[in-house]
């Protein structure tokens, strides 16, 4: 059992026990992108995680580098989605507007995507998984973020 409440396992989502893996609610993983275990509770992070223990279980040798994501229904009129593991962030950005229940905020951290939260702008989470994975220094782009009228899927591209 791993520090936060988890079976442990290596970023393969392989035990201690060779050929013995986990995944799902239960799985505290060495995350590689992050640096550190991470155990995500959600249906989405688990179905993720299971399609990477069934490569594995084939013969892959497959690290689990999936960028976290959720999501929950807020009533019947929007929903909240959430893509990264966010550990740290020192700006946040915010686009759209929260009064209107229609914006998403970008947390950054170095200047780089840390993590992103949307809620009625489902558009926003696919960028910021690509940007998220990419690691790319946004360096003064980073305020194209707030901008509504800025075009952000050149940003995905960066190296």
């Amino acid at each position: 059992i791993g520090e936060r409440g988890g079976v442990r396992c290596d970023a393969r989502l392989q035990t201690e026990h060779a050929g013995l893996y986990a995944a799902g609610d239960m799985c505290e993983y060495d995350s590689v992108p992050h640096g550190q275990p991470m155990r995500i509770e959600h249906e989405e992070v688990a179905a993720a995680q299971g399609r990477t223990v069934a490569r594995n279980m084939l013969g892959a040798k497959e690290e689990h580098g999936e960028v976290p994501y959720f999501f929950s229904d807020l009533a019947d009129w929007t929903s909240l989605e959430y893509v990264g593991p966010a550990l740290e962030w020192d700006e946040e950005i915010v686009r759209g507007s929260p009064p209107e229940h229609r914006f998403s905020i970008w947390y950054l951290n170095k200047g780089r995507l840390a993590a992103a939260l949307s809620v009625g702008r489902s558009d926003d989470l696919e960028l910021a998984r690509r940007l998220i994975t990419a690691g790319s220094d946004l360096g003064e782009d980073k305020r194209l973020l707030a901008d509504l009228s800025a075009d952000l899927r050149p940003l995905a591209g960066r190296s």
